[in-house]
């Protein structure tokens, strides 16, 4: 049988070994190290085996060696070239010294070294030849960079239905060519071609725009592709399924002046606004009001003085808030007091500033349930209740405590610099 003379089929004893070995004393298995590199277990085993007939073409099958023998921490241009089987200098021939034999077999030696001397020139011009040829073909392959494609998705923008989280990039490229895919903000990750030239990736999403620039290198050469290819993806986002919240008062910036803070807006029907105030200082007031079936919602809040930020939430059936802020400032002057029927209600006489309160009267009026009265006055506002229980009062829009015994008659006085004290009023 005529001996083969491809390099690649002359490896130095010992190559297969040596990578086997060094997977071996990390731990890896071939399945662990073809998932890492993304070349084929069965390539590696080749390797390792020194296989040659299971191995790929030479242009691709030195790449594939120094991926493998730089990821298991040997010198890849060693490896390489240990396998290329890089032929040693043949030993010179003696040289033939004149003077030695007769004149005839010094003829036929000088014939014989000058036959050998036109075969050296001629395997001298052979191999330099052979090595102007290589060097050519590197150079054309380090300046010719590696061909990429991407075959799915074909359109260079995909529209995809909201909630997707990732999708698959594919596409052909030279095997073991090393393809990049970056995104926007710089993340990116690697995958290999295998040996048939074949990549693919999961590349994550989220919603909205996802842009990815796609790339790559010869693993030997280390030269780039040309210009990236891009990919774009769009996820729908979610359909907006807040609820209706339209405010009309509080107005932004509003200043309200011995009152409550009215409170006026649209919102879903039947629904529940809840309310939130809170204060420069850290003090919160919760509330809430119920929307009519049409979903107006009209009520008044009540506030100390002082800088409040207020809170108007509503939910939908799902879970889904929608949320109106409003500064205001609340400001009195004098003393206010506000009555508001509880569930008894109950009879009511008022004095502002020591005189009967013209508005109810020398007999007073009665406070049904949920009946709001508003009192102001300079120093002082009076009022004597007939069941102290049976109303709700607020000094300053400050909500006060239960007072009194119920269904006991008895007089209070409210005063302007927040005190509440008894009155002897009848």
């Amino acid at each position: 049988m005529t001996a083969s003379n491809d390099p690649l089929q002359s490896t130095a004893p010992g190559i297969g070994e040596r990578l086997r070995a060094a997977r071996e004393a990390r731990g890896l298995s071939l399945e662990a190290v073809a998932a890492e590199l993304r070349i084929r277990s069965v390539i590696l085993a080749a390797m390792e085996h020194e296989d040659h007939a299971a191995l790929p073409e030479r242009v691709y099958l030195l790449g594939l060696l120094r991926t493998y023998a730089r990821f298991l921490g040997l010198d890849p241009a060693n490896v390489a070239a240990s396998w290329a089987g890089v032929p040693s200098a043949p030993a010179p021939e003696p040289q033939a010294k004149w003077g030695d034999g007769k004149a005839g077999a010094r003829i036929e030696s000088g014939l014989r070294q000058s036959l050998r001397n036109l075969l050296s020139l001629g395997l001298v011009g052979l191999v330099v030849v052979g090595a102007v040829g290589f060097l050519a073909a590197q150079a054309i392959r380090f300046a010719s960079p590696p061909v990429i494609s991407v075959t799915s998705p074909a359109e260079e923008v995909l529209s995809l239905v909201a909630g997707t989280p990732a999708t698959t990039v594919r596409g052909t490229a030279g095997a073991g060519t090393q393809v990049l895919i970056q995104n926007a903000i710089g993340d990116s990750v690697t995958t290999q071609a295998d040996t048939s030239g074949i990549w693919s990736i999961e590349v994550p999403l989220s919603g909205g725009r996802n842009e990815f620039d796609i790339s790559a290198a010869d693993p030997a050469t280390g030269s780039a592709s040309g210009a990236a290819t891009r990919r774009v993806f769009i996820v729908e986002l979610p359909a907006n399924d807040a609820p209706q919240l339209d405010v009309l008062t509080p107005t932004a910036g509003l200043r309200v002046s011995g009152g409550p803070v009215p409170i006026s807006l649209t919102t879903v029907p039947s629904g529940q606004v809840m309310i939130v105030a809170t204060s420069s200082a850290g003090e919160v007031i919760n509330g809430s009001l119920p929307a009519q079936p049409d979903g107006k919602v009209q009520g008044d809040l009540l506030l100390p003085e002082g800088a409040w930020r207020i809170s108007l939430q509503v939910s939908s059936p799902n879970g889904t808030i929608s949320e109106v802020l409003r500064d205001v400032e609340v400001v009195f002057a004098g003393v206010t007091v506000t009555l508001t029927g509880s569930d008894a209600g109950t009879w009511v006489r008022v004095w502002i500033d020591g005189a009967v309160d013209p508005n109810t009267g020398p007999s007073g009026i009665t406070l049904a349930k949920g009946e709001s009265r508003t009192i102001r006055g300079v120093s002082a506002v009076e009022i004597r209740f007939g069941d102290p229980r049976g109303v709700l009062v607020a000094l300053n829009g400050r909500m006060l405590g239960e007072r009194g015994t119920a269904g006991v008659p008895e007089s209070w006085s409210f005063r302007a610099d927040g005190r509440v004290l008894s009155s002897n009023r009848k």
